[in-house]
């Protein structure tokens, strides 16, 4: 079954140098006519021209010389300056200090575009090659590939990068189900999940959305019901409905134990204006403007949706790379939301007369609050 899937990019119109003047957009599935247009295309939501779309913006230069500032402890240098406030944000800095492992071979996939599978930031990083899988190919290469548009290229590679600066030490296996033009199918997303599984992830993070769609909920219960953290972006059409099949993660079964969704905030913990809240939004992450790898050695400032996931997904690894209390085995994306700060007071306009939880779930990520409770 094929349906309109989108790697959950910001929606905003970001421009990228390469894609100025060319009219470049990222067009979230937020309506029924987009969502259409889509189908009927073959495409998967994603019109952008530049090389890095619409979700990026500012290649600021090579790897190295971004790579420049340290949340671990030790000082090791692990992200970069420009994150700083973010990672601040949701108590990055306490929360490694509390997890002396920083995720130490915690594998976590990433299902996605794909991963640049040569850039430095992921060196020493990646999974065996005998995990590593490209659904749609049906091969053993998941490299993130550039196509005649490219709209999504990279995205992968960002997703992955943000993991590593969260839980440094975590490996990630690379599972490549979309293409750079965001092309693929509910199909591709769904093995690309299940060979997950079957060769040993933790987590497995899924920065993109679908419609409702059985076969892709089908595997992330499968994946649950392995004992699997599914995180899971909430989309950027800035409505107050999270959409599929993240919103399937408020479920009151095992596939809502397992996975859990992410809206984007702000530096300043303001919901992002494009990301989708509601009463089925879980969880909120930093995911405008974080700088994070993209492919040929580069890094870029990335925002969207799917930038606020990895950041759950590193935030679990944390915890998964140390001797957690044992009460705690199965519970650690139910503790992720139990923990978080309350952010209501930062968003009024949005919240004022609503109940907690009805519009940004449980809040803002506390990773602090989060390690102290589940060591």
């Amino acid at each position: 079954m094929t349906a309109a899937l989108l790697a959950s990019c910001g929606t905003a119109p970001l421009s990228a140098p390469e894609a100025q003047g060319s009219g470049a957009s990222l067009q979230a599935l937020g309506n029924d006519s987009s969502m259409k247009l889509a189908e009927a295309s073959g495409r998967i939501g994603a019109w952008a021209d530049g090389r890095i779309g619409a979700w990026a913006t500012g290649r600021i230069g090579a790897w190295a010389t971004g790579l420049n500032t340290s949340t671990a402890p030790g000082g090791t240098p692990n992200t970069f300056s420009e994150n700083a406030a973010a990672w601040n944000l949701i108590r990055l800095t306490e929360a490694q200090a509390l997890a002396p492992n920083l995720g130490r071979n915690v594998v976590v996939a990433v299902v996605d575009t794909g991963v640049d599978l040569n850039h430095p930031a992921l060196t020493g990083h990646l999974t065996d090659p005998a995990t590593w899988y490209d659904a749609l190919s049906q091969d053993t290469n998941p490299s993130d590939e550039p196509t005649a548009t490219s709209g999504l290229y990279g995205h992968g590679t960002a997703v992955a990068g943000l993991i590593v600066q969260v839980a440094p030490e975590a490996r990630i296996m690379p599972v490549r189900a979309l293409n750079a033009d965001g092309e693929g199918t509910v199909a591709s997303l769904a093995a690309g999940i299940d060979w997950a599984v079957e060769h040993g992830a933790q987590i497995i993070n899924v920065s993109a959305t679908s419609d409702k769609d059985n076969d892709l909920t089908k595997a992330i219960a499968r994946a649950a019901d392995r004992g699997v953290y599914v995180t899971l972006a909430a989309g950027n059409a800035g409505d107050d409905k999270v959409a599929f099949p993240a919103r399937n993660s408020t479920k009151k079964n095992t596939l809502g134990q397992y996975a859990i969704n992410a809206g984007a905030v702000n530096s300043d913990a303001t919901l992002a204006s494009w990301s989708n809240y509601g009463n089925a939004l879980e969880l909120t992450a930093p995911g405008v403007a974080l700088a994070s790898a993209i492919p040929g050695g580069d890094y870029a400032l990335v925002s969207g949706t799917s930038f606020a996931t990895p950041v759950l997904s590193g935030a679990l690894a944390l915890a998964l790379g140390e001797p957690y209390k044992q009460s705690y085995v199965g519970q650690l994306a139910l503790q992720l939301g139990a923990t978080a700060t309350n952010i209501n007071a930062a968003n009024s306009a949005l919240t004022q007369g609503k109940s907690d939880g009805d519009v940004l779930g449980n809040g803002l990520l506390n990773a602090q609050a989060f390690l102290q409770k589940v060591r």
